[in-house]
């Protein structure tokens, strides 16, 4: 995969986000618009490593205005220490959820993990050689 011509839907998946996340962040002015218009659109390595940026100070608890000061050179303040969790108490985790052969899904806590494209794919391909169906064991090795 052209990690310098990335459409939508591969940016999204490497980044852990929907496309309408990816949207939301261009719209907010944190992400640059693609490279290009139309349904040509395509995006960067540039994007990506911004989009994981984004992310990474989101889950360290800094606001959309925060991060746009980050991002111009301003020092902002640390944002404050999560509240501790009582027992009891449920958290919200986003999850990301991805087929990634038909029948097998992979779920994974978008703030934690950040898996590239490459990984993504390597994973598909695992997927394919320990689930392939039985009597098919000529498919792709």
């Amino acid at each position: 995969m052209n990690m310098e011509a990335l459409s939508i839907d591969d940016l999204a998946s490497a980044s852990g986000l929907t496309r309408r996340g990816v949207r939301v962040y261009v719209q907010q002015k944190l992400l640059p618009p693609p490279l290009s218009k139309g349904r040509n659109a395509h995006y960067g390595l540039k994007h990506l490593t911004q989009l994981r940026r984004i992310i990474e100070l989101q889950s360290a608890g800094h606001s959309l205005e925060e991060i746009r000061e980050i991002f111009a050179g301003q020092t902002v303040s640390p944002p404050d220490p999560p509240r501790r969790i009582r027992r009891g108490v449920f958290q919200a985790v986003l999850m990301t959820r991805m087929s990634l052969i038909d029948g097998v899904e992979l779920s994974y806590d978008t703030a934690r993990f950040h898996p590239n494209v490459n990984d993504l794919i390597a994973l598909r391909d695992l997927a394919e050689k320990v689930f392939k169906p039985k009597g098919d064991e000529h498919a792709r090795d």
